[in-house]
């Protein structure tokens, strides 16, 4: 995927407008999964239900947050920090950051510091909610994953089999899991038990987050050539 200067360098100067959240969290994980693992990924593209779908009914990826409500409202206020345009703004939402236990600064953001069983729980929960519609999916794909999005570090470092207590839930309903983080994406197969992963760098990262916004936004098109 070639990240071309357009893409590295755009200015967005407005707040991401609510409606398209969801969207631009689905273009992100696009790009990412793209990015990470073209080799396998490369026939994805944007659609619904599931979220990310070939043309030839092989593969389809459903994607989900799996962050707490707190940090995402971090996240938000985070990015109207950044575009602010008076103090005021910025005041504004640094006091909601820190009324949810994190903190804005300049350079970063940081977020409440969570335990890593506070995190499963909420990735838990969430492949558990998605199980409900797997098996509408797999009428017409044969195989179907789950892209869950986590605005914070790899938890699962803490626990080398993660893949383990996800597969006692999954029933043989999804064919793998990913999980996106802040430094990469971490993949489970539940019918091989192989795990996979990519780390990215903070640039391309911040890179391929911008263009999921800049695509649900229609900044970007679906044919454009960077999905390729």
């Amino acid at each position: 995927m070639n990240l071309r200067d357009d893409i590295r360098n755009y200015e967005f100067t407005s707040k991401l407008p609510k409606e398209v959240i969801k969207t631009s969290r689905e273009y992100v994980a696009l790009a990412i999964l793209k990015y990470s693992f073209s080799e396998y990924f490369s026939k994805l593209h944007k659609a619904e239900a599931p979220d990310l779908q070939d043309d030839n009914g092989n593969l389809a990826v459903e994607v989900t947050w799996g962050g707490s409500p707190q940090n995402e409202r971090i996240s938000g206020e985070s990015l109207k920090y950044s575009l602010a345009k008076t103090e005021d703004e910025k005041e504004k939402s640094l006091q909601i950051i820190r009324k949810n236990g994190g903190d804005r600064n300049a350079i970063s953001t940081s977020y409440p510091v969570g335990t890593s069983e506070d995190d499963k729980k909420n990735v838990i929960e969430v492949f558990r909610k998605k199980l409900k519609k797997v098996d509408n999916y797999r009428q017409s794909f044969r195989r179907v994953g789950l892209a869950i999005i986590i605005d914070i570090p790899m938890f699962f470092f803490d626990d080398p089999q993660w893949g383990r207590w996800l597969s006692d839930i999954n029933n043989d309903s999804f064919a793998f899991v990913a999980i996106i983080h802040w430094s990469g994406v971490d993949i489970y197969d539940f019918k091989t038990g192989k795990y996979s992963e990519q780390r990215i760098n903070r640039e391309d990262m911040d890179a391929l987050k911008r263009l999921g916004r800049m695509a649900a936004e229609g900044i970007i098109r679906d044919d454009d050539p960077v999905w390729e």
